[in-house]
């Protein structure tokens, strides 16, 4: 899988500080398993128990938070799709988004909700939406 391909992804790790209702629903919609966690350390301890396709961090502006927690997440698994998500409107005021766009990080993707959507279309068109619809949230 490439990292531009969310295409295949079906178990997918969510993590978020604050509310992410509508890249939650991105990603159901498509019909992937959704395992919601609210913090970079649950999120990190999950991964070492579990095996998932995914990870989307949701950007806080926290940059600390997150670069470790994205960088954690790498040291579990190499092979882990990383996903960032920041609001179109939010980059320039974000202090990760700044950085990334400036330096990115191989293997890593930073996206809107748009953009997220856009990635996730094949999974919907293929009706795998009903049959892997689900929502774990910790």
């Amino acid at each position: 899988m490439s990292p531009r391909d969310l295409s295949r992804v079906d178990k997918i790790m969510l993590v978020c500080s604050e509310a992410c209702d509508e890249v939650e629903k991105c990603l159901l919609r498509a019909g992937c398993c959704v395992v919601k966690l609210s913090s970079g350390e649950a999120a990190v301890s999950r991964a070492q128990r579990e095996n998932f396709d995914a990870a989307v961090l949701v950007s806080t502006g926290k940059a600390m938070d997150l670069a470790e927690t994205l960088l954690n997440l790498r040291d579990v698994n190499e092979s882990l799709q990383i996903v960032v998500m920041a609001e179109q409107g939010t980059i320039k005021n974000n202090v990760f988004a700044k950085a990334f766009v400036a330096h990115p990080i191989p293997g890593i993707q930073l996206l809107t909700v748009a953009q997220l959507e856009s990635q996730l279309t094949p999974l919907r068109s293929s009706g795998r939406q009903n049959k892997n619809k689900g929502r774990v949230t910790l």
